[in-house]
């Protein structure tokens, strides 16, 4: 597999992180309009908020949160019913162990766990259990989509010969940076790290690298060939020894010095669960686009939209 199409790979994976934050969102709204849905005792809606003496009240909140998400929200909890019953009606139920490597997979581009899952609270504002769950709906979706299509070893062995350097374990590098406008700038900070000058403070204090400034300049574990780094700075991590620092180093329009954490051996990964990806994928690829799937069984278990036709099909 070639570095555009692991790129290519990752972007797709991404993707269904994406997919799966937009569903937070929805369960979100959801959420916060059944809270707000109930109105005083005298009848009139409380004030939550105000600005300028004007105030801002629940009902109101309730009802721009309907008009911006309501239609997703309500097709989404559409969808999980229709999914729920023909999955029990087709006897599909997902794993712990297939959540786990599904989450794992999602955790793709981040630096690591810790990360992900951070910038699943700071941005969406789920949970790790909100996030779980919406793993499971998607795994239940697929596994519905996919009954009846029978993938056989011989088509599993032949993908994996075509595509065995995608399934090739690489090392993979815990690294820390500081990242600088200018090249002088870079110089200036490896002087005062020559110096004795702590890393993590430094990054705190210098660096322009918004997502780990915070942290010290840790971003976290990194393969050596990531298509999401620039080449040459992997290049150089990868030749470190734990505790070296290096730079300047161009990244972009931006100057970087890194250091190495921690450099991780490569872990293969268990053949079954590899055969198991591979069949997913390719009875993914013979079955229907999961929006249909998702379309077709909100027809046959007769959904019914009394609030706005423009969501029926």
């Amino acid at each position: 597999m070639t570095r555009q199409e692991r790129a290519l790979r990752n972007a797709v994976i991404l993707l269904a992180v994406a997919t799966l934050m937009l569903g937070g969102l929805l369960f979100w709204s959801l959420r916060a309009m059944s809270i707000l849905k109930g109105e005083p005792a005298d009848g009139e809606s409380s004030d939550i908020a105000s600005a300028g003496g004007q105030s801002v009240t629940d009902q109101a909140w309730v009802d721009e949160l309907k008009k911006k998400y309501g239609n997703d929200v309500l097709l989404g909890m559409l969808n999980h019913i229709v999914v729920d019953k023909e999955a029990k009606a087709l006897g599909v139920a997902v794993t712990d162990e297939e959540i786990e490597q599904e989450l794992k997979r999602s955790m793709t581009g981040y630096g690591s766990e810790e990360q992900y899952y951070t910038q699943m609270q700071s941005e969406l504002g789920l949970s790790r259990q909100e996030v779980r769950e919406e793993a499971v709906y998607r795994l239940t979706l697929q596994a519905v989509a996919t009954a009846g299509i029978t993938i056989t070893d011989a088509e599993i062995d032949n993908y994996l010969a075509e595509n065995s350097e995608r399934f090739t374990p690489r090392k993979e590098m815990q690294l820390s940076i500081i990242k600088v406008a200018t090249y002088s700038e870079a110089e200036r900070v490896m002087d005062r790290l020559e110096q004795g000058e702590d890393f993590a403070a430094l990054a705190k204090e210098l660096s322009i690298d918004e997502e780990s400034r915070g942290r010290g300049g840790s971003i976290g574990t990194v393969e050596e060939e990531d298509p999401f780094w620039p080449e040459d700075l992997l290049k150089t991590a990868a030749q470190l020894d734990e505790g070296d620092i290096a730079g300047p180093l161009q990244t972009g329009d931006d100057y970087a010095i890194i250091r190495l954490e921690k450099m991780v051996d490569p872990k293969s990964q268990d053949q079954t669960e590899i055969r198991e990806q591979v069949r997913r994928e390719l009875a993914l690829e013979q079955a229907a686009p999961l929006q249909q799937v998702e379309s077709d069984l909100r027809a046959k278990y007769d959904t019914a939209i009394y609030i706005d036709n423009s969501l029926q099909d």
